[in-house]
């Protein structure tokens, strides 16, 4: 049995992590960890467990083996160090951290305790590029020199998305993230290069983080990654993707070509899928693969230090919007 502490009740614990961790058998979900009292409870009733505001107390619970970090990114370097101070593993969304210091200190913490930091970035999981990739390794589409991704919202689902000190950063950071991990994971190499541009358009009365970007990231195979991310994308959500090759192309729409559309002007959200969010966005098949990785040792997908390199990106992004030049990207890990 693997025991789970959940950190963090907002949206994406209580929508994806928790239902998701409920259908794996061998798995008991140990703790809820909220900010409230009430908030820990209202996300632990419905899987009978205990409601804590304490990560350390979840840490020490003997029947828990790792900590589910489903927070704000403020709370990604203690809870991870903590976790590893009490022997756990961790798991930990995206983006791993708010910065490349604080992505090195939870490697680092890790490593000395000898426990694993799984990468909570769902995009390599998704069933639809999976098929893709397939079509990709198969030559059905030559050889690929682009690739393209485009996430979008309205606006993030919680206020802590506006306040940098807590997120670290805006669109990039929270969003290009995503597009960034499709692009390596079609590019096949290691970012060498990126330029940015990016701006406030939307929000300007609640953030002094952008809202709106787009990258473009050269690999050093030579293939071309373009990076349109958003918050503010009107009356919907967005998440696409395509792959260019010599020979064909590849486009994946993972919201809009779907049977059933219903879209929340208010909400700023695409409801409902006909197939669940937890399987259709991979977040069941990425946790399913850390469950297996804990129980065979086997080596993960995506790990922190997937985690840390495309925050070198997200490092040199940032540093492209502040010189307006195309900036080199950091020595990563991998």
């Amino acid at each position: 049995m693997i025991g789970v502490s959940v950190i963090g009740a907002g949206f994406w614990a209580r929508e994806m992590h928790l239902p998701a961790l409920a259908q794996f058998p061998g798995v008991k979900i140990t703790s809820v960890v909220a900010t409230s009292q009430e908030s820990a409870e209202r996300a632990a009733g419905p899987y009978k467990t205990k409601a804590l505001t304490d990560i350390a107390a979840a840490a020490a619970d003997p029947d828990t083996d790792v900590l589910d970090i489903v927070a704000p990114p403020d709370i990604h370097l203690p809870a991870v160090e903590i976790a590893a101070a009490h022997g756990k593993h961790a798991i930990c969304i995206k983006p791993l951290a708010r910065n490349l210091d604080e992505a090195d200190r939870m490697l680092a913490a890790v490593e000395a305790a000898g426990t694993r930091l799984f990468y909570a970035e769902n995009v390599p999981f998704i069933p639809a590029l999976h098929e893709a990739r397939k079509a990709v390794d198969a030559g059905e589409i030559g050889e690929v020199f682009r690739v393209k991704a485009c996430e979008g919202i309205g606006q993030p689902h919680s206020p802590w998305f506006f306040d940098p000190e807590r997120s670290g950063g805006g669109a990039i950071l929270d969003m290009a993230v995503h597009s960034l991990e499709f692009c390596r994971f079609f590019a096949q190499s290691q970012p060498s290069t990126v330029y940015a541009e990016a701006g406030t358009f939307v929000h300007q009365k609640r953030t002094t983080a952008e809202d709106t970007a787009v990258l473009t990231v050269r690999f050093a195979n030579g293939v071309i990654g373009q990076c349109e991310d958003s918050w503010s994308l009107a009356g919907a959500m967005d998440s696409r993707f395509e792959i260019f090759g010599t020979e064909g192309r590849i486009l994946v729409d993972n919201l809009h070509r779907q049977p059933l559309q219903v879209v929340n002007q208010h909400a700023g959200w695409s409801y409902p899928l006909p197939i669940a969010g937890l399987v259709a966005d991979g977040h069941l098949a990425m946790l399913g693969h850390f469950l297996d990785c804990l129980r065979s040792g086997a080596p993960s997908l995506s790990d922190g230090h997937v985690g840390r390199d495309v925050l070198a990106v997200v490092d040199a992004a940032y540093r492209s919007v502040a010189s307006g030049r195309r900036e080199e990207i950091k020595e990563t890990t991998r």
